[in-house]
């Protein structure tokens, strides 16, 4: 089984292209999937702002690879039975969590 990350600015198009390999089979992890479950956990609204507030609060609890970290469980439990696709790889901290 096998990874692949797409990585890209906000609005570049990471979610199409990840929809893709999806419809090929993949299983889809969307990293923002973490942060749009804390904005609701928390009871904020979930917007630009927020979403930021929480990156930066997720990344100083869990450092810079925070993302990979927290789906880490995620991943490995598909790579089992699928291809993965990574929607939203964000720093080189995550890939090398991911890659190791």
């Amino acid at each position: 089984m096998r990874v692949v990350s797409i990585v890209g600015m906000a609005g570049s198009g990471k979610s199409e292209v990840a929809r893709v390999f999806e419809a090929s089979g993949f299983t889809r992890v969307r990293f923002g999937d973490i942060t749009d479950g804390e904005v609701k956990k928390r009871g904020l609204e979930l917007n630009e702002e927020n979403e930021r507030i929480i990156r930066e609060l997720l990344r100083e609890e869990y450092g810079m690879a925070a993302y990979a970290r927290l789906n880490l469980g995620r991943i490995d439990s598909a790579l089992k039975h699928f291809d993965v696709v990574v929607d939203g790889l964000y720093s080189w901290e995550e890939y090398t969590l991911l890659k190791g």
